[in-house]
Protein backbone atom coordinates (compact mmCIF):
# COMPACT_ATOMS: atom_id res chain seq x y z
CA UNK A 1 0.00 0.00 0.00
CA UNK A 2 0.60 3.18 -1.13
CA UNK A 3 1.54 5.80 2.34
CA UNK A 4 -0.12 9.24 2.21
CA UNK A 5 2.06 11.36 3.69
CA UNK A 6 -1.07 14.21 4.68
CA UNK A 7 -2.18 11.40 6.51
CA UNK A 8 -1.18 10.86 10.36
CA UNK A 9 -1.87 8.43 13.22
CA UNK A 10 -1.99 10.13 16.39
CA UNK A 11 -1.58 7.90 19.37
CA UNK A 12 -4.11 9.42 21.64
CA UNK A 13 -3.86 8.68 25.04
CA UNK A 14 -7.00 10.91 26.39
CA UNK A 15 -4.36 13.58 28.39
CA UNK A 16 -3.34 16.80 27.55
CA UNK A 17 -0.11 16.07 25.26
CA UNK A 18 -1.85 13.75 22.92
CA UNK A 19 -4.59 15.62 22.80
CA UNK A 20 -3.12 18.45 21.88
CA UNK A 21 -0.77 16.94 19.46
CA UNK A 22 -3.94 15.76 17.12
CA UNK A 23 -4.95 19.20 17.63
CA UNK A 24 -2.19 20.88 16.57
CA UNK A 25 -2.16 18.25 13.32
CA UNK A 26 -6.07 19.12 12.56
CA UNK A 27 -5.15 23.10 12.27
CA UNK A 28 -1.98 22.45 10.08
CA UNK A 29 -4.59 20.33 7.44
CA UNK A 30 -3.44 16.87 8.11
CA UNK A 31 -5.87 14.10 7.82
CA UNK A 32 -5.70 12.77 11.54
CA UNK A 33 -6.83 9.45 12.72
CA UNK A 34 -6.90 8.90 16.79
CA UNK A 35 -5.85 5.14 17.42
CA UNK A 36 -5.82 4.42 21.41
CA UNK A 37 -3.43 1.45 22.78
CA UNK A 38 -4.81 -0.93 25.07
CA UNK A 39 -2.04 -1.78 26.94
CA UNK A 40 -3.23 -3.73 30.07
CA UNK A 41 -6.15 -4.64 32.21
CA UNK A 42 -7.71 -2.00 34.42
CA UNK A 43 -9.55 -2.49 38.05
CA UNK A 44 -11.85 -0.84 40.34
CA UNK A 45 -11.10 -0.59 43.86
CA UNK A 46 -13.17 -3.65 44.30
CA UNK A 47 -10.73 -5.05 41.97
CA UNK A 48 -13.32 -5.61 39.16
CA UNK A 49 -12.05 -5.77 35.77
CA UNK A 50 -13.53 -2.16 34.37
CA UNK A 51 -12.97 -0.32 30.59
CA UNK A 52 -10.26 2.25 31.00
CA UNK A 53 -11.75 5.39 31.79
CA UNK A 54 -8.17 6.94 29.34
CA UNK A 55 -10.09 5.11 26.18
CA UNK A 56 -13.28 7.03 27.07
CA UNK A 57 -12.00 10.27 27.61
CA UNK A 58 -9.89 9.92 24.16
CA UNK A 59 -13.30 9.24 22.59
CA UNK A 60 -14.05 12.50 23.79
CA UNK A 61 -11.71 14.80 22.18
CA UNK A 62 -11.76 12.68 18.84
CA UNK A 63 -15.56 13.45 18.94
CA UNK A 64 -14.84 17.04 19.91
CA UNK A 65 -12.21 17.59 17.05
CA UNK A 66 -14.68 15.50 14.09
CA UNK A 67 -11.65 13.21 13.58
CA UNK A 68 -12.11 9.18 13.52
CA UNK A 69 -10.86 7.27 16.82
CA UNK A 70 -9.95 3.80 17.40
CA UNK A 71 -8.84 1.20 19.99
CA UNK A 72 -6.10 -1.29 19.22
CA UNK A 73 -5.66 -4.31 21.83
CA UNK A 74 -1.89 -4.81 22.48
CA UNK A 75 -2.05 -6.19 25.99
CA UNK A 76 -0.54 -9.42 24.83
CA UNK A 77 2.26 -7.62 22.91
CA UNK A 78 2.96 -5.29 26.13
CA UNK A 79 2.55 -8.28 28.53
CA UNK A 80 5.44 -9.98 26.46
CA UNK A 81 7.74 -7.26 25.62
CA UNK A 82 7.00 -5.36 28.04
CA UNK A 83 5.89 -6.44 31.42
CA UNK A 84 7.78 -9.48 31.29
CA UNK A 85 10.76 -8.05 30.86
CA UNK A 86 10.35 -5.58 33.72
CA UNK A 87 9.36 -8.01 36.34
CA UNK A 88 12.19 -10.07 35.06
CA UNK A 89 14.76 -7.25 35.54
CA UNK A 90 13.29 -6.53 38.97
CA UNK A 91 14.12 -10.16 40.46
CA UNK A 92 17.11 -10.20 38.80
CA UNK A 93 18.27 -7.31 41.54
CA UNK A 94 17.93 -4.78 38.34
CA UNK A 95 16.25 -1.38 37.69
CA UNK A 96 14.13 -1.40 34.35
CA UNK A 97 12.80 1.28 32.49
CA UNK A 98 10.01 0.12 31.07
CA UNK A 99 9.13 3.30 28.94
CA UNK A 100 11.99 3.17 26.53
CA UNK A 101 10.88 -0.62 25.91
CA UNK A 102 7.52 0.26 24.60
CA UNK A 103 8.87 3.10 22.93
CA UNK A 104 10.79 0.59 20.46
CA UNK A 105 8.49 -1.86 20.43
CA UNK A 106 4.96 -1.04 21.00
CA UNK A 107 4.32 3.08 20.35
CA UNK A 108 6.51 3.05 17.10
CA UNK A 109 6.70 -0.55 16.33
CA UNK A 110 2.92 -2.10 16.93
CA UNK A 111 1.70 0.89 16.66
CA UNK A 112 3.32 2.41 13.72
CA UNK A 113 2.61 -1.13 11.58
CA UNK A 114 -1.18 -0.33 12.52
CA UNK A 115 -0.68 3.43 11.32
CA UNK A 116 1.27 1.67 7.73
CA UNK A 117 -1.62 -0.78 7.38
CA UNK A 118 -4.36 2.17 7.06
CA UNK A 119 -2.44 4.32 4.60
CA UNK A 120 -0.82 6.61 7.33
CA UNK A 121 2.39 8.02 6.16
CA UNK A 122 3.04 9.35 10.20
CA UNK A 123 2.29 8.78 13.50
CA UNK A 124 2.57 10.97 15.84
CA UNK A 125 2.70 11.40 19.53
CA UNK A 126 2.26 14.04 22.66
CA UNK A 127 6.36 13.35 23.68
CA UNK A 128 8.16 16.49 24.06
CA UNK A 129 10.99 16.03 21.35
CA UNK A 130 12.28 16.87 17.89
CA UNK A 131 12.91 14.59 15.02
CA UNK A 132 14.91 16.50 12.21
CA UNK A 133 16.03 15.26 8.53
CA UNK A 134 20.03 16.40 7.61
CA UNK A 135 20.19 16.48 4.22
CA UNK A 136 24.19 16.47 4.50
CA UNK A 137 24.43 12.31 6.14
CA UNK A 138 20.65 11.87 4.63
CA UNK A 139 19.78 10.91 8.32
CA UNK A 140 16.67 11.85 10.60
CA UNK A 141 18.38 13.21 14.11
CA UNK A 142 16.81 13.06 17.46
CA UNK A 143 16.91 16.59 19.44
CA UNK A 144 15.35 17.26 22.86
CA UNK A 145 11.94 19.30 23.31
CA UNK A 146 12.41 22.96 23.82
CA UNK A 147 10.29 22.92 27.35
CA UNK A 148 13.29 21.50 29.53
CA UNK A 149 11.43 20.24 32.26
CA UNK A 150 9.28 18.32 30.19
CA UNK A 151 12.01 16.71 27.53
CA UNK A 152 11.50 13.02 26.67
CA UNK A 153 13.77 12.75 24.51
CA UNK A 154 16.08 10.35 26.76
CA UNK A 155 12.96 7.59 26.18
CA UNK A 156 13.47 8.10 22.37
CA UNK A 157 16.90 6.86 21.99
CA UNK A 158 16.20 3.34 20.23
CA UNK A 159 14.38 4.35 17.86
CA UNK A 160 16.22 3.79 14.33
CA UNK A 161 15.95 5.68 11.26
CA UNK A 162 13.06 3.23 10.14
CA UNK A 163 10.77 4.56 12.73
CA UNK A 164 11.90 7.99 12.85
CA UNK A 165 11.84 8.91 9.14
CA UNK A 166 7.67 7.94 9.93
CA UNK A 167 7.72 10.18 13.28
CA UNK A 168 6.36 13.31 14.42
CA UNK A 169 6.28 15.37 17.86
CA UNK A 170 3.88 18.52 17.63
CA UNK A 171 4.63 19.79 20.97
CA UNK A 172 8.90 19.69 20.90
CA UNK A 173 8.39 23.05 19.90
CA UNK A 174 6.84 24.53 22.84
CA UNK A 175 8.90 25.92 25.86
CA UNK A 176 6.48 24.65 28.85
CA UNK A 177 3.80 22.87 29.79
CA UNK A 178 1.81 26.15 30.92
CA UNK A 179 1.95 26.96 27.41
CA UNK A 180 0.77 23.43 26.01
CA UNK A 181 -2.42 23.73 28.65
CA UNK A 182 -3.00 27.26 27.30
CA UNK A 183 -3.51 26.28 23.63
CA UNK A 184 -5.42 22.86 25.12
CA UNK A 185 -8.63 25.07 26.63
CA UNK A 186 -9.52 25.13 22.58
CA UNK A 187 -10.36 21.43 22.82
CA UNK A 188 -12.19 21.66 26.45
CA UNK A 189 -11.33 22.66 29.60
CA UNK A 190 -11.78 19.20 31.33
CA UNK A 191 -8.31 18.21 29.02
CA UNK A 192 -6.62 21.21 29.55
CA UNK A 193 -6.83 20.50 33.64
CA UNK A 194 -6.11 17.16 33.32
CA UNK A 195 -3.37 16.02 35.48
CA UNK A 196 0.20 14.98 34.47
CA UNK A 197 0.14 10.79 34.20
CA UNK A 198 3.29 9.83 36.72
CA UNK A 199 5.49 6.54 37.23
CA UNK A 200 4.67 3.10 35.55
CA UNK A 201 1.24 3.15 33.57
CA UNK A 202 0.75 -0.17 34.23
CA UNK A 203 1.33 -0.20 38.43
CA UNK A 204 -0.80 1.45 40.50
CA UNK A 205 0.24 4.58 42.74
CA UNK A 206 4.12 3.12 41.77
CA UNK A 207 3.92 0.61 44.56
CA UNK A 208 6.70 -1.91 42.69
CA UNK A 209 7.17 -4.37 45.24
CA UNK A 210 3.31 -4.88 45.82
CA UNK A 211 3.22 -5.61 41.68
CA UNK A 212 6.26 -8.00 41.56
CA UNK A 213 4.70 -9.85 44.45
CA UNK A 214 1.63 -10.47 42.57
CA UNK A 215 3.44 -11.61 39.96
CA UNK A 216 5.28 -14.59 41.64
CA UNK A 217 5.63 -14.51 45.12
CA UNK A 218 7.46 -17.54 45.70
CA UNK A 219 10.60 -15.85 43.67
CA UNK A 220 13.67 -15.80 46.38
CA UNK A 221 13.80 -12.21 45.54
CA UNK A 222 10.51 -10.94 46.94
CA UNK A 223 12.02 -12.96 50.30
CA UNK A 224 14.25 -11.53 52.84
CA UNK A 225 18.30 -12.19 52.65
CA UNK A 226 20.88 -10.41 54.25
CA UNK A 227 22.28 -6.97 54.28
CA UNK A 228 26.27 -7.21 54.15
CA UNK A 229 28.82 -4.05 54.57
CA UNK A 230 31.42 -3.35 51.84
CA UNK A 231 33.54 -6.72 53.40
CA UNK A 232 31.26 -8.92 52.95
CA UNK A 233 30.10 -8.72 57.18
CA UNK A 234 26.17 -9.48 57.78
CA UNK A 235 24.94 -6.60 59.30
CA UNK A 236 21.09 -7.22 59.25
CA UNK A 237 18.29 -8.74 57.13
CA UNK A 238 16.36 -7.07 54.20
CA UNK A 239 12.69 -7.91 53.13
CA UNK A 240 13.59 -8.87 49.86
CA UNK A 241 15.69 -7.53 46.85
CA UNK A 242 12.78 -5.89 44.91
CA UNK A 243 12.80 -3.16 47.40
CA UNK A 244 15.56 -2.00 46.96
CA UNK A 245 18.04 0.05 44.34
CA UNK A 246 21.10 1.44 44.12
CA UNK A 247 21.35 4.25 45.99
CA UNK A 248 18.73 4.01 48.34
CA UNK A 249 18.64 5.14 51.88
CA UNK A 250 14.96 5.05 53.05
CA UNK A 251 14.16 1.85 54.72
CA UNK A 252 17.47 0.32 55.39
CA UNK A 253 16.64 -0.89 58.70
CA UNK A 254 20.25 -1.89 60.29
CA UNK A 255 22.42 -0.17 63.62
CA UNK A 256 25.50 1.75 62.10
CA UNK A 257 27.07 4.90 63.17
CA UNK A 258 26.39 6.29 59.75
CA UNK A 259 23.63 6.59 57.02
CA UNK A 260 23.76 3.35 55.04
CA UNK A 261 22.94 3.34 51.23
CA UNK A 262 22.43 0.70 48.67
CA UNK A 263 25.81 -0.12 47.10
CA UNK A 264 24.99 -3.37 45.34
CA UNK A 265 22.30 -6.10 44.56
CA UNK A 266 23.54 -9.52 44.23
CA UNK A 267 20.11 -11.64 43.10
CA UNK A 268 21.77 -15.18 42.69
CA UNK A 269 22.91 -14.81 46.50
CA UNK A 270 19.74 -12.45 47.55
CA UNK A 271 22.17 -10.36 49.10
CA UNK A 272 22.12 -6.19 49.52
CA UNK A 273 25.51 -4.57 49.84
CA UNK A 274 25.08 -1.42 51.94
CA UNK A 275 28.28 1.37 52.60
CA UNK A 276 28.48 5.10 52.87
CA UNK A 277 27.25 7.22 50.50
CA UNK A 278 30.59 7.54 49.36
CA UNK A 279 30.71 3.87 48.33
CA UNK A 280 27.81 4.86 45.94
CA UNK A 281 29.72 6.42 43.72
CA UNK A 282 31.32 5.25 40.55
CA UNK A 283 33.83 6.14 38.01
CA UNK A 284 31.93 4.61 34.94
CA UNK A 285 29.95 2.06 33.55
CA UNK A 286 29.56 -0.94 30.49
CA UNK A 287 26.52 -0.47 28.70
CA UNK A 288 25.12 -3.08 26.48
CA UNK A 289 23.68 -3.22 22.68
CA UNK A 290 24.04 0.49 21.95
CA UNK A 291 21.80 2.12 19.34
CA UNK A 292 23.30 5.05 17.48
CA UNK A 293 20.81 7.21 15.63
CA UNK A 294 24.09 8.52 12.94
CA UNK A 295 26.24 5.08 12.31
CA UNK A 296 26.46 1.37 13.94
CA UNK A 297 30.02 2.26 16.07
CA UNK A 298 31.83 4.31 17.23
CA UNK A 299 34.62 4.31 15.46
CA UNK A 300 37.01 6.31 17.91
CA UNK A 301 36.49 8.04 21.69
CA UNK A 302 34.07 10.30 21.88
CA UNK A 303 33.23 13.02 24.29
CA UNK A 304 29.74 13.90 25.58
CA UNK A 305 26.98 14.22 28.06
CA UNK A 306 25.14 11.12 29.26
CA UNK A 307 22.30 10.98 31.10
CA UNK A 308 21.60 8.15 33.32
CA UNK A 309 18.29 8.28 34.52
CA UNK A 310 15.65 10.66 32.89
CA UNK A 311 15.19 13.30 35.28
CA UNK A 312 18.79 12.54 36.13
CA UNK A 313 21.62 15.57 35.42
CA UNK A 314 23.74 15.61 32.06
CA UNK A 315 27.22 14.22 33.47
CA UNK A 316 30.03 15.00 30.83
CA UNK A 317 31.59 11.60 29.89
CA UNK A 318 34.06 9.67 27.17
CA UNK A 319 32.92 7.03 25.39
CA UNK A 320 34.66 4.12 23.66
CA UNK A 321 33.27 1.20 21.57
CA UNK A 322 34.10 -2.43 23.68
CA UNK A 323 32.78 -4.98 21.08
CA UNK A 324 29.88 -4.74 18.88
CA UNK A 325 27.41 -5.56 22.07
CA UNK A 326 29.40 -3.04 24.79
CA UNK A 327 30.17 0.44 25.50
CA UNK A 328 32.21 1.71 28.01
CA UNK A 329 30.92 5.00 29.62
CA UNK A 330 33.97 7.13 31.65
CA UNK A 331 32.77 9.70 33.59
CA UNK A 332 34.73 13.29 33.80
CA UNK A 333 33.99 12.79 37.79
CA UNK A 334 32.66 10.09 39.95
CA UNK A 335 28.86 10.00 40.08
CA UNK A 336 26.35 8.44 42.43
CA UNK A 337 24.11 5.56 42.25
CA UNK A 338 24.47 4.73 38.83
CA UNK A 339 21.86 1.64 38.39
CA UNK A 340 22.49 -1.72 35.96
CA UNK A 341 19.49 -2.27 33.97
CA UNK A 342 18.71 1.80 33.38
CA UNK A 343 19.33 3.25 29.76
CA UNK A 344 22.53 5.45 29.61
CA UNK A 345 21.72 7.90 27.25
CA UNK A 346 24.50 10.24 24.94
CA UNK A 347 23.63 13.53 23.66
CA UNK A 348 25.91 16.30 22.03
CA UNK A 349 24.45 19.83 23.07
CA UNK A 350 21.07 19.39 22.37
CA UNK A 351 20.97 16.18 20.29
CA UNK A 352 20.34 12.50 21.66
CA UNK A 353 22.84 10.98 19.62
CA UNK A 354 21.97 7.12 21.07
CA UNK A 355 22.13 5.19 24.18
CA UNK A 356 22.42 1.87 25.33
CA UNK A 357 21.29 -0.47 29.06
CA UNK A 358 23.49 -0.01 31.98
CA UNK A 359 25.08 -3.27 32.79
CA UNK A 360 27.41 -2.70 35.59
CA UNK A 361 29.41 -0.28 37.37
CA UNK A 362 33.20 0.56 36.93
CA UNK A 363 34.35 1.77 40.41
Amino acid sequence: MELNKNKVVVGMSGGVDSSLAAYLLKEEGYEVIGITMRLFDTYDKDDNLVYPDFIEDAKVVAKKLCIPHYVVDFREDFRKKVKNRFVNEYFKGRTPNPCVICNKWIKYGKLLEVAHRIGAYYLATGHYANVRYDEKSKKYRIFRGIAEKKDQSYFLHSLNQGQLKHVLFPLGKYSSKKEVRKIAKEIGARISKKKDSVGICFINNGDYASYLKAQDSSHTSAKSGNFIDIKGRIIGKHNGIINYTIGQRRGIDVESEKPMYVVEIDSEKNTVKLGEDKDTYSRGLIARDPNFTLFKNLESEMKVEVKVCQWGWFLAATLSQMDNSNIQVLFDKKERAIAPGQAVVFYKDTEVIGGATIEKVIK
